[in-house]
């Protein structure tokens, strides 16, 4: 369970074992160990000493963002992390090639994860509309050939073979992102991926469940297996920018996040009337519609998989590649990407 704090006036206190969560309307209790983070978008919000304390004594997340941007704090215990010699491996990783193979790995699993989705939207379309599931198709063969490309590229580090890498990258994400513009409501007014600044409906439900949903997964996954959050491979350096949570979070996105609301826009199940409320210049979805989105998001990381001979939900796998990163690090075992087949 995720406690979604987005309103102004609302108080997040401490009633001895359970969070008291108090609105002008109404005040619940919910039983510290039922609640695994906290989510507070809004200014407005307080939240007591006990209420932080009570979370950390449960290793229950909390993270601070801002409405429809990216977390600009988390809070976990001191004590969650994995062991140091992961740290120094993953410093040292990035001078040699262990670092391109690891960022190598990241980008295949997410042009597999893009090139299976289109698959399994032609498939879906293939009696109701032959010409789009015929394109769809196509595309997902092309991010195919760029997958097998990638995996082919060659590096004695990740500097030499960055660009390269970010260059096939970015034609796989024109081609995944034009094809899916191909099957979403046009009154959804989708031109393509935008990331800061969307103003579009479509663009807007995607950073909510990349910034609010998964990046806080991937980031506990990042702590629990005792890496560093900023030293990544994949994402170049820069101040304050968690590059080892943005890596891993790349083989995940489609799944998470794009699958959930493909389905719930192509179903109908979410329609473009009502989606936004404006606030000036600000463009914000409907809290409905947040709380809609949440839940979904929520159900679809709990969503039991089958991957590399082992069944469990997707959340399950994405702390399981952060292990799978420290084993590469450490014992130099192969890393294999996270991906669904279709």
């Amino acid at each position: 369970m995720r406690i979604f704090l987005d309103d102004f006036g609302i108080f997040l206190g401490r009633k001895r074992n359970r969070f008291l969560v108090r609105t002008r309307k109404e005040a619940r209790e919910l039983v510290a160990d039922e609640v695994e983070s906290i989510i507070c978008c809004s200014s407005g919000v307080s939240v007591s000493a006990g209420a932080l304390e009570l979370a950390v004594q449960n290793n229950v997340q909390v993270v601070f963002a801002r409405y429809g941007g990216w977390p600009y704090a988390v809070l976990m215990p001191a004590s969650m992390t994995g062991s140091v010699r992961a740290r120094r491996e993953q410093f040292r990783a990035y001078g040699d090639v262990r670092g391109l193979t690891l960022a190598r790995g990241f980008v295949v699993g997410k042009l597999m994860n893009q090139a299976n989705l289109l698959k399994l939207m032609a498939k879906n379309r293939r009696q109701t509309d032959p010409g789009i599931a015929e394109a769809l198709y196509k595309s997902g063969r092309l991010i195919d050939d760029l997958r097998r490309r990638v995996e082919g590229l060659e590096a004695s580090n990740i500097d030499e073979g960055r660009q390269p890498l970010m260059n096939l990258e970015a034609e796989g994400a024109r081609v995944y992102w034009g094809s899916l513009k191909l099957i979403l409501p046009g009154e959804l007014g989708f031109e393509g991926r935008e990331t800061r600044g969307a103003r579009d409906p479509f663009n807007i439900m995607l950073n909510l469940g990349y910034q609010t949903i998964l990046f806080p997964e991937v980031w506990k996954a990042v702590s629990y297996a005792g890496l560093d959050h900023y030293a990544g491979f994949l994402h170049a350096d820069r101040p304050g920018k968690p590059a080892m949570v943005l890596d891993l979070m790349e083989e995940f996105r489609q799944q998470v996040v794009d699958r959930t609301l493909l389905s719930l826009v192509t179903r109908g199940t979410i329609k473009a009337e009502g989606l936004i409320t404006e606030r000036g210049e600000e463009r914000r979805l409907n809290k409905e519609v947040v709380k809609e989105l949440i839940m979904a998001f929520q159900e679809r990381l709990m969503t039991e998989a089958f991957f590399m001979g082992e069944r469990s939900s997707i959340k399950g796998f994405i702390h399981a590649q952060a292990r799978r990163v420290v084993h590469h690090l450490l014992e130099g075992v192969e890393y294999t990407p996270f991906y669904l087949g279709w």
